[in-house]
Formats: structure tokens, C-alpha cells, sequence
């Protein structure tokens, strides 16, 4: 938490929370928005959400617009909300934004470049360093503490939230061959209260700039988090 405050400020990460509780419920209508088609839902989603995180959305409702059939969500109730873990980052920018996308670029690609750079974890703070000129974790450390290290900094936010899912099929003319006739029907309809964590990310920040930063949203529930652990184990699973 030291190293996230001293590069962002306290009062950032006093408002995460927040934060994610006003994001959240926009989430769930610009998804909804995008579902329809709505340019401008699209628009914004791509400014909120990091780029594998919309790469990974834009995804799935391509394929459920190619099956006629739209999504609907509306967060109406937060109940609560809490920071589940805190996790910093630093190191060249490049060593984090490469992995960031491993899910979604090539396993040759994301092996080239963890052999470019040589990463060290401990105590959820990940100092990454070029292969070729290396730097101890404890100095990297203390240069961030210090402000003196470009800090990256992730923060995963539970929330207990009541919202309403929906799956609508969309019959968009009527035919002899289309029982709806022209109609909609809803296939999936879940109104429920639950638990959902937001990860959400702060641009890279240095200690000549850290009043100028963005939080986006970085993945939902462990989506993109779970896809490349998946994808790491097949890639170890091939060199064996």
C-alpha cells in the first residue's frame, strides 16, 4: 500500500472504492449499449476498459450478435464494497504491457518476451528488469517508495451488488419459419444478488508525473486473470 500511495497519492486510493462502485453500474449499461449496436456505448467501453479486456468483450458480444440474441444488464443496488488485494508493478512498461496481452497474442511471442525481461515477486509487489541489465528487487524497492521508479498499480475490488442479467433472442423479421414471428423472446432472465470483484488499473506512473494517471478497468470476476493462467499451464504443458 506504501508504494501504490507514495506513486498515486492517498486520497486516489482512498477512493477506489469508490470508484468502482460508480464505474460499475456504467459498465453494465455501456455493455448493454454495445449489445445494441450503439457506437458510442462502444466508444466510451474502449476508454474505461484496458485493451484486452475490451478485445475480450467485443468478442463475445460479436459472437452473440452473429446468434441474434442481446445482452441486457443493470446493476441497481451496491451494497457494499471492500479491497480484496492490492497488487504494484514496476519496472519498464513494455515488460508489463506484452504479458498483459499474453492471452491473446502468441505463446511465442509472450516466451520471447519473459525471456527479454527477468521478474521478481514478493509480497504482491512485481519488479520486472531487462535481462541485459539487471536490478536487485530490494533497489527497485526503494526507488519506488521514493518516487523514483515508474509504479503500476492494480487493485482488486469486491462488491455485493443486486443486478438483473438478461439473454434476448432477436427475431428481426417475421417468417413462415420463424416461430416468434418477428417477436423477441428472453432466453436467459437472472435477477440476484452476489458477490463480483472489478480490477481495476492505474496507468503507468512516474515520480515526476503521478498527478497525471487513469484508473481502467482491467478484468471482471477474474476473467482474463483465469484465461491466462489456463493458457501459462498449456504453454509449460508443450515444453514438457
Amino acid at each position: 500500500m506504501r508504494i501504490a500511495q507514495t506513486a498515486l497519492g492517498s486520497a486516489a486510493m482512498d477512493g477506489v472504492c469508490d470508484g468502482a462502485s460508480a464505474v460499475l453500474p456504467r459498465v453494465a449499461s455501456l455493455l448493454s449499449g454495445a449489445s445494441r449496436g450503439e457506437d458510442d456505448a462502444t466508444d466510451e467501453l474502449s476508454r474505461i476498459f484496458t485493451a484486452p479486456l475490451f478485445a475480450r468483450y467485443m468478442r463475445d458480444l460479436d459472437r452473440l450478435r452473429s446468434d441474434h440474441v442481446g445482452l441486457e444488464l443493470d446493476v441497481y443496488d451496491i451494497c457494499s464494497t471492500d479491497i480484496r488485494q492490492l497488487r504494484t508493478q514496476t519496472g519498464p512498461e513494455a515488460a508489463f504491457a506484452a504479458l498483459d496481452g499474453a492471452a491473446q497474442v502468441s505463446s511465442l511471442r509472450a516466451g520471447l518476451t519473459r525471456q527479454n525481461f527477468s521478474y521478481t515477486n514478493i509480497l504482491g509487489v512485481t519488479h520486472a528488469a531487462p535481462c541485459k541489465a539487471p536490478s536487485s528487487w530490494s533497489a527497485a524497492m526503494q526507488a519506488a517508495m521514493g518516487g523514483r521508479a515508474p509504479v503500476r498499480v492494480r487493485v482488486d475490488v469486491e462488491l455485493m451488488v443486486s443486478m438483473r442479467y438478461q439473454l434476448i433472442g432477436r427475431h428481426t423479421a417475421p417468417s413462415k419459419h420463424d416461430r416468434h414471428n418477428g417477436t423477441t423472446k428472453v432466453v436467459v432472465d437472472d435477477d440476484a444478488t452476489r458477490n463480483l470483484v472489478l480490477t481495476l488499473e492505474s496507468s503507468m506512473v512516474d515520480g515526476s508525473d503521478a498527478q497525471h494517471f487513469e484508473w481502467r478497468v482491467a478484468d471482471i470476476d477474474y476473467l482474463l486473470s483465469s484465461e491466462r493462467r489456463v493458457q501459462h499451464e498449456l504453454d509449460l504443458a508443450r515444453t514438457l
